[in-house]
């Protein structure tokens, strides 16, 4: 009797409580959806001792600014409550993590990843990504690029979707396709596959078995076959998003290409050239098209010298596309060999960066962390926008917003701890505290 007494006290008690909860997600404009979750997963724990966790002393980075006195709450895998920390209601048997006067921001989103220092997601992806979980990387696109025969890429997809279901592995969340079908003048030339006419026999099977988890197709706009390629990926997945990979397509290419979904452009400044019309001058290709396109998102990979793109120039495409449009990206490769850069070709060194076989440019050794704190060196933008170049923009190109992306009631626990350098102190995935 005195146990379904205090039940009943508990109901009382726990409905007073989401009376208040529920009036505070509707002035703060939660999604109804987030709300209805909130409300069912209440409905079935009644009488269980599921404790509330927060975060307190720590200041928020939101999607426009800063709250400097902030607190956030969570229960479970969602976010209970965000903002001032004298307006967030704290239960007193809440679990406090103390942040201590630093940061709280979105765990960090990278769609180009193709792994780690020593390892490829395609060949080892727990590995990887247990690596850059501790970078604040709560979401990947594990990337294959074109250098992979199908049955490569096909046995790179099984262990990808196999280790993405639980513990760290669920940082991987779709895939990015860089390739098969792009120009063939990027890294590691000799061993890019895929370079003959583009053929539906060759690739069918690809997109079955990829179709609804490949999230980017990267693609040369200019090449001949790829607009029925690209029909045939829409067919099967209407929700794939096309980029301007590899290419030296000229604007006029991308644009007959945008009504399929061209929303996005592989590593802005470092992809390829449209020529001219004639000696000296400068063409419109990939790179014009997306300073000009709206709707384009430019990805950027901000490497600690300023070698992929130039700082002068990083200044101009985020001040030309704005802060809407701008996503940081890693384009992390593991070491290929013992190569450095090739000086006699006009190639820079690069601390963070990776080099093939014959000393080009071929990706990063970035972490998104890193990337973080080398656009705020060269550009001079603040905290606020580097997070967001790293967070809510990539998600809201992949449509994921409505989950993560950014600090909002009712969106996944994915959170970080960081300094004002953006080094990571903490990272909680899906509302556990990851070992960083």
């Amino acid at each position: 009797m005195c146990v379904l007494y205090s039940l009943i006290i508990k109901i009382i008690e726990r409905k007073k409580e989401l009376v208040k909860q529920i009036e505070k997600w509707l002035k703060s404009k939660t999604s109804y959806d987030n709300i209805y979750y909130f409300l069912a997963r209440d409905g079935n724990k009644l009488g269980d001792d599921t404790i509330m966790k927060a975060i307190v002393n720590t200041k928020l980075i939101l999607e426009d600014g800063i709250v400097w006195d902030g607190a956030l709450t969570w229960e479970g895998e969602r976010i209970i409550e965000v903002g001032q920390a004298s307006e967030v209601t704290i239960p007193e048997d809440a679990e406090i993590i103390d942040a201590e006067g630093i940061y709280t921001a979105p765990g960090l989103i990278d769609i180009h990843n193709h792994g780690s220092v020593d390892a490829l997601f395609c060949e080892e992806p727990l590995k990887c990504a247990e690596y850059f979980v501790r970078h604040g990387e709560t979401t990947v696109l594990p990337t294959l690029y074109c250098n992979l025969s199908l049955e490569q890429m096909l046995l790179g997809v099984k262990k990808i979707r196999k280790e993405a279901q639980t513990g760290v592995g669920r940082i991987m969340d779709g895939l990015y396709m860089e390739g098969p079908y792009m120009n063939g003048t990027g890294s590691n030339q000799k061993f890019i596959l895929w370079g003959g006419k583009i053929h539906e026999r060759e690739y069918a099977p690809l997109v079955e078995a990829v179709k609804g988890y490949a999230r980017i197709w990267a693609v040369d706009p200019a090449r001949e076959g790829i607009e029925d390629f690209i029909k045939y990926v829409r067919k099967k997945d209407t929700t794939a998003i096309f980029a301007m990979g590899h290419s030296n397509a000229t604007a006029a290419d991308c644009r007959r290409m945008k009504k399929y979904g061209l929303r996005l452009q592989t590593h802005h400044g470092d992809s390829g050239k449209a020529p001219g019309f004639a000696q000296g001058t400068v063409g419109a290709g990939c790179d014009e098209y997306t300073l000009y396109d709206p709707d384009v998102y430019a990805e950027l990979i901000c490497d600690e010298n300023g070698i992929h793109v130039a700082p002068d120039l990083l200044k101009m495409v985020v001040r030309t596309k704005g802060i809407e449009r701008i996503i940081l990206i890693t384009d992390s490769m593991p070491l290929s060999g013992d190569f450095a850069n090739n000086e006699a070709d006009g190639v820079a060194y690069g601390p963070d960066l990776n080099y093939d076989y014959e000393g080009h440019l071929a990706g990063s050794h970035l972490t998104l962390d890193n990337a973080c704190r080398n656009l705020m060196k060269h550009t001079g933008y603040g905290l606020c926008h580097a997070i967001r170049f790293a967070s809510l923009n990539p998600a809201r190109l992949l449509g994921i917003d409505d989950r993560v992306g950014s600090l909002e009631n009712g969106k996944m626990a994915n959170l970080i701890l960081i300094d004002d350098m953006v080094h990571v102190k903490k990272v909680i995935l899906n509302g556990e505290s990851i070992p960083t």
